[in-house]
C-alpha cells in the first residue's frame, strides 16, 4: 500500500504515537475548509504498528449524512460508516478515532470533547480503548490541526514531530 505520511505526533507522556498520512490530511482539510459556518467531521480509519505504539491514521471519512451540527457543536452520525469500515477491516485496518472541525477557532478539544472521546474508551461496540481525536480548527483559508489521545481516561495532546506540508499545522 504506497501512502505517504505527511506528519507525526507525540507526546512524552503518551504511549501512542500518531501518524497521518495524506489522504486522510487532505480529506479533512477539505471538508474542514468547506463547512465555513458549521462543524463537521467524520471518523478516523487506520493500523497499528510497532506492538501497538504508533497509530498510522490512512483515512478520514466525510461527513455521514444524518449528522448534524451547529457553529459550535457537532452530532456524528453513522450513515454509511459499517460498510467503509468492513471495507477497511479486510486490510487490517480498524476504527482509530474521530475528527471534527471548529470553524474560526483553534484546534483545541472542549469539555464535550474530553466527555465524547471517553464515552467512546469505555464503550465496547467501539473496541477502542486509547480513541484519537482529530480536530481542524479554521480562520478563512487557512487550518490548524490538533491530535489528542485518550490514555487512561485523560486526554493528551500530541505535538508534531515532522515537518508537515505548509500552512496545515
Amino acid at each position: 500500500m504506497a501512502e505517504k505520511i505527511v506528519v507525526a505526533f507525540q507526546a512524552v507522556s503518551a504511549t501512542v504515537e500518531v501518524r497521518l498520512t495524506d489522504a486522510a490530511l487532505r480529506l479533512i482539510e477539505k471538508e474542514a475548509l468547506a463547512s465555513v459556518n458549521k462543524e463537521t467531521g467524520g471518523i478516523l480509519i487506520g493500523r497499528y504498528e510497532n506492538d501497538g505504539n504508533v497509530a498510522v491514521v490512512t483515512a478520514a471519512t466525510e461527513c455521514p449524512a444524518d449528522s448534524s451540527s451547529g457553529r459550535a457543536w457537532f452530532q456524528r452520525g453513522i450513515s454509511g460508516l459499517t460498510a467503509k469500515l468492513r471495507a477497511r477491516w479486510a486490510n487490517g485496518e480498524f476504527y482509530l478515532g474521530e475528527w471534527h472541525s471548529h470553524p474560526g477557532c483553534a484546534p483545541d478539544p472542549s469539555s464535550n470533547d474530553i466527555r465524547v472521546m471517553r464515552s467512546i474508551s469505555i464503550d465496547a461496540s467501539y473496541r477502542c480503548p486509547k480513541p484519537i481525536m482529530v480536530i481542524a480548527g479554521t480562520a478563512r483559508e487557512s487550518i490548524r490541526i490538533s491530535v489528542s489521545v485518550l490514555e487512561n481516561g485523560r486526554l493528551i495532546r500530541l505535538k508534531p514531530v515532522v515537518s508537515p506540508r505548509a500552512g496545515c499545522i
